[in-house]
């Protein structure tokens, strides 16, 4: 019985979170772990939306079916690079690329994979941390959180990650439009990429 009291205390706050009650700095805390641990728990998810893609002049747009179960990962982009679908998947044995004239292609890593097709380096595999709101485990990071404890900035791996919105599926907030700008390199090199989220699936 004496974890329930703190169990209780947890909930509470949760649900001041969710009604727009203004936190201290330590309740954002424990709001904040607790949603992190329900992250950590989603290992069966699925999204639809829009990406669009920016480095300098050059850009691209599509729309973006990604699916993640804990033996296998599929994007899938509609429309970019002149039209038709661009399937990426990765599962243990590595990745493959599908572009949109059917050809496949074959790496060990899927960023890397992407790169060397399209031209186009994007984290990935880091992205399957950040589209959910959190930070990937055991790396440095900085975060902000907002008055209810959610998480409103992050940088993280040379990129910082902005949470514009969120949304509630199934009693869990998930983010619907994200922002994330890579830190310029020496050469002044820089890339933004916004996702905005029509809809999540979670699956047990």
């Amino acid at each position: 019985m004496r974890f329930l009291p703190v169990l209780l205390s947890a909930l509470l706050l949760a649900a001041c979170a969710t009604q727009g009650v203004r936190l201290s700095p330590e309740q954002r805390q424990t709001v904040w772990q607790q949603h992190n641990i329900e992250l950590a728990r989603l290992q069966h998810w699925s999204l639809n939306g829009r990406v669009a893609v920016r480095a300098g002049e050059q850009g691209w747009q599509a729309g973006i079916r990604w699916s993640k179960q804990p033996t296998l990962e599929e994007i899938q982009l509609t429309g970019p690079f002149g039209g038709g679908v661009v399937l990426l998947r990765q599962d243990a044995t590595g990745a493959v690329l599908r572009d949109n004239r059917g050809d496949e292609y074959y790496d060990t890593n899927a960023e890397q994979l992407l790169e060397q097709v399209t031209g186009w380096r994007l984290p990935v595999n880091a992205l399957r941390y950040w589209v959910r709101g959190q930070a990937i485990p055991d790396l440095p990071k900085e975060l902000e959180l907002d008055d209810q404890g959610k998480m409103k900035h992050l940088s993280q791996h040379q990129w910082r990650i902005t949470y514009q919105q969120y949304g509630d599926y199934d009693g869990l907030l998930l983010p619907r439009r994200i922002v994330l700008r890579r830190i310029a390199d020496d050469d002044g090199n820089s890339l933004e990429v916004r996702l905005a989220v029509n809809g999540w699936k979670l699956e047990p």
